[in-house]
């Protein structure tokens, strides 16, 4: 039987990633893939063993098993796996056919790195990951084209796969919002913004908030555990526009209450100025929440259509965005939950799985 292995170090992480939980979607929806017998595999979840103690944290499911790695030490035999994924820049030093997932650009476009030498660690991250792959899988094909113009290789090894939106994010009745909100403090209708990093503009959406008419009926809620500088910046701007009280800033926020904050907005505005992928745009739709976003990154590829599409640093087309989205239609929410539905990680992994048998009959 195909054996095949995934290296799932950042399941151990305490507070999940955006790549965690990819990782996390992927490993759960190949373990529930319903196969006949004879394309049946075996998939290891293979982490440091510095993670050890937070070994518990790993995916559970059929089809899996878990196991830690040390690296090369000589004598022991290093293991023998038909092929390894790295989701993330953590690679075991074994010599067997590889498939990573490239998930955005930002070093080589010099997005949310102000620290140069950790910058250049992940352009040679990239490059290694080039040379060393059998396959490269790109989330969105703007990443794809993002990846061959700033690090190159050979088109026909580096494929898209998008991702998928996990089942919890649904519409919501009240009564089901209703606990999360009260627990966070969220009175009265909302906008939902999420992210913590550069890219995704929150000091224009605070202004946006306060230029149109949006705050006079809404709060604005942000999740997401900013920088300390960075937090101290938009509360010194939230307070000098009188809008202290209108601006619930909640910080990192569980997994578990993501979907009831979907749910519950009116809206959700993501108009980042770069994204891999986006996956928050097809979260908010799968839960009938209208959504802002941009002409930026992948963001236009994910929304298929389905926002409304701002340029993210013109504040009056945010504001005019925030109105828009908020305006819209029941038959075009509709048309955007149906589509969200369509980015399931079943179709992620089964599409994975096929990038993953070609490189293994390829040798």
């Amino acid at each position: 039987m195909t054996r095949f292995a995934i290296e799932a170090s950042n399941l151990a992480d305490a507070n999940a990633t955006g790549v965690a939980r990819y990782t996390r979607c992927l490993i759960e929806a190949l373990s529930a893939l319903e196969l006949p017998a004879a394309d049946e595999f075996e998939l290891v979840q293979v982490y440091k063993a510095a993670r050890q103690p937070r070994g518990a944290a790993m995916a559970l499911g059929p089809r899996l098993e878990r196991r830690a790695w040390r690296g090369r030490i000589w004598p022991l035999r290093e293991p023998r796996y038909d092929l390894l994924h790295v989701p993330d820049e953590r690679m075991p030093p074994w010599r067997m056919p590889m498939v990573a997932t490239i998930h955005d650009l930002y070093a080589a476009l010099r997005i949310n790195y102000t620290d140069e030498a950790r910058r250049l660690r992940k352009l040679r991250t990239y490059a290694t990951l080039r040379d060393r792959c059998a396959r490269l899988i790109c989330v969105s094909e703007h990443t794809r084209q993002d990846f061959l113009e700033h690090v190159g290789g050979d088109p026909s090894r580096i494929q898209v796969v998008h991702l998928g939106v996990d089942a919890r994010f649904r519409p919501h009745a009240e009564a089901e919002t209703a606990a999360v909100r009260r627990r966070l403090g969220i009175a009265g209708p909302y906008l939902f913004f999420i992210g913590a990093t550069a890219n995704k503009n929150l000091a224009r959406v605070v202004e946006a908030f306060a230029s149109g008419g949006a705050h006079r009926d809404y709060r604005l809620v942000v999740a997401g555990k900013l920088a300390p500088a960075a937090l101290d910046a938009i509360r010194s701007r939230v307070t000098a526009l009188g809008l202290a009280d209108r601006v619930n800033l909640l910080g990192y926020v569980a997994e578990a209450d993501l979907p009831a904050l979907y749910a519950g907005a009116s809206a959700f505005l993501f108009p980042s100025l770069y994204e891999g992928y986006g996956l928050p745009i097809l979260e908010a739709m799968a839960s009938a929440t209208p959504v802002l976003t941009s002409d930026r990154g992948a963001c236009s590829e994910v929304a298929a259509g389905h926002a409304v599409i701002a340029d993210p640093q013109d504040v009056a087309a945010l504001a005019a965005g925030v109105d828009a989205a908020l305006a819209m239609s029941p038959a075009r929410r509709a048309a955007a939950c149906a589509h969200a539905a369509t980015k399931t990680w079943e179709r992620t992994a089964r599409e994975t799985l096929a990038v993953w048998r070609d490189v293994v009959s390829a040798r």
